[in-house]
């Protein structure tokens, strides 16, 4: 996957944020981070942040079912931190968009899967991601 195809898949999620956060979350990507977006409530002085680490396939290359990803090395390699997530996409190369359902699994659960794992628990939907984000902010 190239690097821009990351980006697009950057920019897809943060529009997503924006479009369906109704005001109430300012997403970014930092600089000199090892994470790619970071979401936070609009307003919020306690500076809470969840961070997202952004994986994504292209949706001809794959299955569709998610536990292709549990085998990235970038993935597992990455330290575990409590706000920390990473969220699975399927990329749509025709189309230039992300697939409607994706996976948004925490760090410090993600270390502990293997193959045989279901992974249905973590699969959300474009809106349910939004609502996830404001929830647990």
């Amino acid at each position: 996957m190239t690097d821009n195809i990351k980006e697009q898949v950057e920019d897809k999620i943060i529009d997503l944020i924006g479009l369906n956060g109704g005001g109430r979350l300012v997403v970014f990507k930092p600089e000199n981070s090892a994470k790619d977006l970071v979401v936070e409530k609009r307003g919020d002085y306690k500076k809470r942040v969840i961070s997202l680490r952004v994986f994504c396939e292209e949706l001809a290359e794959s299955n569709n079912s998610g536990n292709n990803f549990l085998k990235l090395a970038d993935a597992r390699k990455a330290s575990p931190e409590e706000n920390l997530y990473f969220v699975f996409v399927h990329f749509d190369f025709i189309k230039r968009d992300i697939s409607d359902r994706f996976w948004v699994i925490p760090s410090v659960i993600f270390q502990e899967l293997d193959e045989k794992s279901s992974l249905s628990r973590f699969l959300m939907n474009k809106k349910g991601f939004v609502r996830f984000l404001i929830e647990t902010l």
